[in-house]
């Protein structure tokens, strides 16, 4: 009688939205999701929550999730939609190659440790494709005891608190975007910087400001590294552009920095906002993110 009650109490609880409990970190960004178990089913209705949820809030964290295999992982990924290939096809999970892998204890091709982060700024991912996602996940497998946080800026509500006039000067400006500007040649990551020079591809062009194809809203939008130029500068004078743009948009009130928890799996609308990885930690111990990426539309 006691195995049974023991196997019973082991169970695991269904999902459903009764359970389900959704704390906002700050006014404008950022909330944090209890109460589920993405091993077990997830019905509609909750599909839906957790989905409006990452848009409303910009970036959602579920917790609790340390127990998912890969595949779960992935799965749970594709709650959010269509999961896309990662531009470094170097590092991925094995048999799951929609999965990337970040870690501070990466090797490079010439197999010296790879300078990952280094030269870290904020950004939105894969601006350089005609399609980039519009959401990016983390999930935490390693985490060093302190630092190591994700930064995301809800670039939305920071674009409409912008001044009226820097509004309507930024808004119609359009960026040519590549793998790595050729004003960042001399810092650039020697992989990125090799695939490049080999690259055929012509920049593609994007706007500096989004439209969130939701929501209506707008949004600033960019990745300082892939920006080649701001159509009508020259690439330096557009990564000094962006720079002070950076620093205008990346206010406290707008931000929210992510210390992960092993199990933590993060959501973010890569439309409305930047984010940029943080390196502050002890390097001799273990940080390990799958990430996952969901197509997006193209940006107009």
């Amino acid at each position: 009688m006691s195995a049974v009650l023991n196997t019973q109490q082991q169970a695991p609880v269904p999902n459903s939205l009764q359970n389900l409990k959704i704390t906002k970190v700050k006014e404008h960004i950022g909330a944090i999701v209890t109460g589920i178990d993405l091993a077990q089913p997830v019905d509609a209705a909750l599909q839906k929550k957790l989905y409006d949820a990452v848009v409303e809030n910009v970036v959602l964290v579920i917790r609790e999730q340390a127990h998912l295999t890969s595949a779960q992982v992935q799965a749970a990924g594709e709650l959010f939609g269509e999961l896309m290939e990662d531009q470094n096809r170097r590092y991925l999970v094995d048999g799951h190659p929609l999965i990337s892998v970040l870690d501070n204890r990466h090797l490079d091709s010439t197999g010296q440790p790879a300078k990952v982060g280094k030269n870290s700024t904020w950004h939105t991912d894969h601006t350089n494709q005609e399609r980039p996602p519009k959401f990016t996940m983390l999930y935490a497998v390693a985490v060093p005891d302190k630092g190591g946080a994700t930064s995301v800026c809800n670039s939305r509500a920071a674009y409409n608190a912008l001044p009226e006039d820097y509004r309507a000067k930024i808004t119609p400006m359009k960026t040519e975007n590549t793998l790595i500007s050729s004003a960042r040649f001399k810092i650039a990551n020697p992989d990125i910087l090799k695939s490049q020079l080999e690259s055929k591809k012509p920049p593609t062009v994007q706007p500096l400001v989004r439209t969130h194809p939701e929501s209506g809203t707008k949004a600033v939008w960019f990745h300082k590294s892939k920006t080649e130029k701001i159509i009508g500068m020259t690439p330096e004078d557009t990564q000094d552009f962006l720079q002070d743009l950076t620093d205008r948009i990346t206010q406290p009130q707008f931000c929210y920095a992510h210390e992960y928890q092993k199990g933590d799996l993060l959501i973010l609308d890569d439309r409305q906002s930047l984010h940029k990885a943080g390196f502050d930690f002890d390097h001799s111990q273990h940080r390990r993110l799958y990430r996952m990426l969901v197509r997006g539309d193209k940006p107009y």
